[in-house]
């Protein structure tokens, strides 16, 4: 998917501007979770929960990995022309650097995969998906690098994400 549309569907379904921050992120995410939690919430059904957190994950991501971006800067995003995401200064924490390079490859491993698959559905068969066979491999480092920020920055404020994504990567292998 383009990566301007998936932000701009984010945006949209977070009720962000382009110019948020990360707190306003938060906020937004707690709000809605509120709602659409499937077991206290307005709806019954885990979907619009599932999709609150693909789009937080997203723009949390985006903050993390892309903060150089100018994603709206060729005005394609509807009401968006000319605006720029702000840049957060980059960080001198070297566990960080680490940490979203790592986050980068997985991105792009990812977005590598679903591109070819063409969004079909996925197939968790390594004899029917070789697809899936190149990502486990592209994302094997990427895996090794989050296992060495729990090992030896266990204290980081990073560690937490490196815990966070070695679960979510783990469906990969299910």
């Amino acid at each position: 998917m383009d990566k301007k549309l998936l932000l701009n569907d984010s945006l949209h379904f977070l009720g962000l501007s382009p110019g948020f921050t990360e707190s306003e992120l938060k906020e937004s995410y707690h709000k809605l979770a509120k709602k659409y939690h499937p077991d206290s919430g307005e709806f019954t059904s885990d979907v619009m929960f599932l999709e609150l957190n693909k789009h937080y994950e997203s723009l949390k991501d985006y903050l993390l990995i892309h903060p150089e971006d100018e994603i709206f800067a060729s005005g394609s995003g509807e009401g968006f022309s000319d605006t720029k995401v702000p840049s957060p200064k980059p960080s001198k924490d070297p566990v960080f650097h680490e940490y979203k390079l790592a986050k980068e490859k997985e991105t792009e491993a990812i977005l590598r995969y679903y591109e070819k698959r063409n969004l079909h559905p996925i197939e968790l068969s390594d004899n029917l998906n070789k697809e899936l066979v190149q990502l486990r491999k592209d994302l094997e480092p990427v895996l090794s690098v989050y296992a060495e920020i729990l090992k030896k920055h266990s204290t980081s404020l990073w560690a937490n994400d490196a815990k966070d994504s070695l679960e979510r990567l783990r469906v990969w292998w299910s």
